[in-house]
């Protein structure tokens, strides 16, 4: 039965055949209830993309995100690449567990369930909420407060830097900078405000922020978040414990913003070596191949206001290409993405959506090669789990989708009030 290749250029298709990419679903043929699926759909994982993974809340989008994640690990070239997912909700730990519960689905795609040796890291500062409430994890992490801009402390303080507040805030930072460089914490910064000449309430007003800040549990004397980029494992950073809290998306996205820079910058440093090798005659990759896959990803990269993840991730939209980063984002509402990152998706996976701002935002970023427009795709699509769009710029094709069920377990499934 023949292949359908997405998001793989022909050039790549001719070399590599379908070596570096994962089944993840069957086209579908017909429209509606007729619909059935049959042809594989193998998406490429070996190069850079920029994907977005929509559908409305309860359409299976962060169960396809798993899917995309265990194809990624899967892959004949998996020791080439390290996965990442950021996972606000705390839903993915549960990829740990085989799905027994669709084996016999599974059996039909001719595969077993499967739990994967996932490590789930969460802040070093949060060990005792998570053994409290029993839930699982492998190892912590911790950020350098030194790393972050003044603009960063702002927006994850939600202060504006021309406040009172906000010039003492970029005063201290400045003065840190230039005194420490890289090597110094928030005590310290706590300790440096009563040397700066301003009135006593908003040098208190920004100390009690610092103090809040170390209530996050993510500073520490050093960054560890290199460990996410293990090659050829999945890395879960789970910040579920964020969310009750007022500031909770300012502290996820400051762990976003960091991280996205650090990879990129690492990726950008290791491809230099790997053109130099490959000048030479070698072929050593120096880094792995980076995937980010951030569910909820318009409260990080919004249409409306920044965030601390903004420009980083916007970054990788726009350069990721060349250093080897991907990028999936995942969210229920592609309308509030940024327009820059929505018009930049090269690939996108769209189950079904309803709300009229959602369908005309997909819409115009990919009105150019459609015979329809992208209502009319959604409208065909059988009513059942897992169905959507694939939405593919390099052959600027669309197809209709049967997503394969998921080998681990989904912790993010619907909960109801039967006994059964």
């Amino acid at each position: 039965m023949p292949k359908i290749s997405v998001g793989r250029g022909e050039d790549i298709e001719e070399e590599y055949g379908m070596k570096g990419t994962g089944e993840i679903g069957r086209h579908l043929v017909g429209e509606n209830e007729e619909a059935h699926a049959a042809n594989p759909i193998h998406f490429d994982i070996a190069t850079p993309h920029v994907m977005g993974v929509f559908g409305k809340r309860g359409t299976g989008k962060s169960y396809s995100l798993g899917t995309i994640a265990e194809e990624i690990h899967d892959a004949d070239i998996s020791d080439n690449l390290s996965t990442i997912i950021v996972d606000p909700m705390g839903i993915y730990w549960s990829m740990k567990r085989p799905n027994d519960r669709a084996a016999t689905m599974l059996e039909q795609w001719d595969l077993n369930p499967k739990g994967y040796d996932i490590n789930i890291f969460i802040p070093e500062g949060k060990t005792e909420s998570f053994e409290d409430d029993g839930m699982p994890y492998d190892k912590t992490f911790t950020l350098n407060p030194a790393e972050l801009s003044a603009t960063e402390w702002a927006m994850a303080f939600n202060l504006e830097l021309n406040s009172k507040i906000g010039i003492l805030l970029e005063r201290v930072v400045t003065k840190m900078d230039d005194k420490f460089g890289d090597d110094y914490s928030l005590n310290m910064m706590i300790k440096s405000l009563d040397k700066f000449d301003f009135d006593k309430d908003t040098r208190r007003a920004l100390e009690n922020r610092f103090q809040n800040a170390k209530d996050w549990g993510i500073f520490g004397e050093e960054s560890t978040i290199d460990d996410f980029m293990t090659r050829g494992e999945i890395s879960i950073i789970d910040m579920s414990v964020f969310g009750e809290m007022s500031s909770g998306w300012s502290v996820r996205s400051l762990v976003v913003g960091l991280l996205a820079k650090r990879v990129l910058q690492q990726r950008m440093a290791a491809r230099r070596m790997e053109e130099l090798d490959e000048m030479q005659g070698l072929s050593e990759n120096e880094m792995p191949i980076v995937w980010m896959l951030i569910d909820e990803a318009h409260q990080f990269i919004p249409n409306n206001g920044r965030t601390p993840a903004t420009k980083p991730l916007l970054r990788w939209v726009k350069i990721g290409r060349e250093p080897g980063v991907s990028l999936a984002l995942c969210t229920q509402q592609p309308a509030k993405l940024n327009s820059n990152a929505l018009s930049q998706c090269d690939v996108i996976l769209s189950h079904r959506l309803t709300a009229k701002e959602d369908i005309e935002a997909l819409g115009e970023i990919m009105q150019s090669y459609m015979r329809h427009d992208i209502g009319h795709y959604i409208d065909a699509l059988p009513d059942r789990p897992g169905t959507g769009l694939m939405l593919d710029d390099n052959s600027e094709r669309v197809f209709p989708i049967q997503m394969r069920p998921r080998r681990s377990w989904h912790a993010g499934g619907t909960p109801d009030a039967f006994d059964e």
